[in-house]
């Protein structure tokens, strides 16, 4: 069997809004074109050295077109003084186009 992967090219995705709210954060980006339902878009939260968390979100019909929002804890966060997010979709669960970074806190 050949690797084979199937990419989306998502030209000029702007890097996830991030804002907090006491003990939580808010990780929110727009849809995503080409994306369709069944899919899933996957957040990243990691240190500099590359070490963090994946947080997956299925998509349904009704939620293609709404920015997709993700809450979290601070607590379940890398404990890091600086993280990357970012974003991006899977196809076929097997490859992944990230978006631009947003540095947090930042």
């Amino acid at each position: 069997m050949s690797n084979v992967y199937e990419f989306l090219n998502f030209d000029q995705l702007p890097a996830a809004e991030v804002t907090e709210n006491g003990d939580k954060i808010t990780i929110t980006a727009p849809a995503i074109p080409g994306v369709g339902a069944g899919q899933e878009v996957v957040f990243f939260a990691r240190t500099p050295l590359g070490s963090g968390i994946a947080i997956y979100v299925p998509l349904n019909q009704d939620s293609l077109k709404r920015p997709i929002e993700v809450v979290l804890d601070k607590s379940q966060l890398p404990n890091s003084k600086e993280l990357y997010i970012d974003y991006g979709a899977y196809i076929n669960k097997r490859a992944v186009h990230r978006s631009a970074v947003r540095s947090f806190p930042g």
